[in-house]
């Protein structure tokens, strides 16, 4: 199910429902990625400045932010790994007044009805 399709109206929430109870069926990466990208944070941090292993964790990085900010989820495990990586990837200062507490409180909702 796409997002327009829901802000649309074009669903019932039953068949909201039944999109989300089958989303674990269809193979959705974003959850992966997001995975991935924590270990790449976590290893970047303890890398050294400056280094090969520095530059080479970046990059690979970067591969797994393109794709979380470019592919649309399929899924809605797939859509809280991109809320929870934007939440991840910013510093308060990033997002204007109240949107970083607003994103926060729609991932806290959406990964209940998880």
């Amino acid at each position: 199910m796409k997002r327009r399709s829901f802000l649309a109206g074009s669903i019932t929430v039953p068949a909201l429902g039944s999109a989300i109870a089958t989303g674990a069926l269809i193979r959705d990466p974003h959850l992966g990625w997001l995975n991935q990208w924590l270990d790449l944070q976590a290893a970047w941090r303890k890398s050294g400045e400056n280094t090969a292993e520095e530059k080479e964790l970046w990059g690979r990085a970067a591969v797994i932010e393109k794709d979380m900010s470019s592919k649309g989820a399929k899924t809605l495990q797939g859509a809280l790994a991109q809320i929870e990586w934007i939440l991840a990837a910013t510093e308060p200062e990033d997002f204007q007044p109240g949107h970083r507490q607003a994103l926060s409180l729609a991932f806290e909702t959406l990964s209940q009805a998880a």
